[in-house]
């Protein structure tokens, strides 16, 4: 394998892709925009943006691994489709059409998603305290709820998220399937926070989980929220 190109030379020859001609205007409410070019060791090629919801996909290049890469973004959540690494651009050209309605239902909230199986013994549909749960609350918006969790990284799926979107601030709580943990995590001003406040580890009984997380919501919830925007 000959040694990768510049990405300066890669971006120059985005505009004799035929990819950037095919790709549709418009696919469910997710309109095409062009890239924003090179920043760092990435290179945004384009993205399907629905700004009202919060989400995105860009197709972007990354000089970390030398592949072309879809990036989903979920509210505050960002992250790659490691299933469509590619380094060869026409491969990836074809696997990205063929594979662009299910990639941008990944990143649209309409389409409904549901908890793995592995997390069945849990319970999450059957549990109703999340209804309890205010809309809006400190500024910040009932982002993701348990009817429409999100397929996240590394055996996460996001089932809770209250986000402040102007402000960069947030706490999500995941459910994942490899630890059979109940954790959250969070943000403040953008920056990555982590807490083990909210934590049910893999000691505690299936059909407690959500139990023991119900009680840590009711002690914390608010006075995280409003700690997170004076950080």
């Amino acid at each position: 394998m000959g040694k990768p190109k510049p990405m300066e030379e890669i971006a120059a020859e985005l505009k004799d892709w035929e990819l950037l001609v095919q790709l549709p205007q418009e696919i469910e409410g997710f309109t095409l925009q062009p890239g924003t070019g090179i920043k760092g060791q990435i290179l945004n090629i384009a993205a399907y943006v629905n700004e009202a919801m919060h989400c995105r996909l860009d197709i972007t290049y990354t000089s970390e691994t030398f592949d072309y890469v879809p990036v989903k973004t979920v509210g505050l959540h960002t992250f790659r489709d490691e299933r469509y690494f590619c380094r060869d651009r026409e491969r990836f050209g074809q696997m990205l059409l063929a594979q662009l309605p299910e990639l941008i239902r990944n990143v649209d909230r309409k389409t409904l998603h549901k908890m793995p199986f592995e997390a069945a013994e849990v319970g999450f549909e059957k549990w109703e305290f999340w209804r309890s749960l205010p809309r809006e609350l400190e500024g910040y918006e009932l982002f993701i709820t348990p009817d429409n969790p999100l397929p996240y990284i590394n055996g996460s799926f996001i089932f809770l998220d209250y986000t402040d979107f102007a402000g960069g601030n947030q706490i999500y709580f995941s459910y994942n399937i490899f630890r059979d943990e109940l954790f959250a995590e969070m943000r403040s001003h953008h920056l990555p926070l982590t807490t083990e406040s909210f934590d049910v580890k893999a000691n505690v009984p299936a059909g407690g989980k959500l139990a023991a997380l119900e009680q840590h919501l009711r002690e914390r919830l608010q006075e995280t929220l409003v700690s997170l925007k004076k950080a």
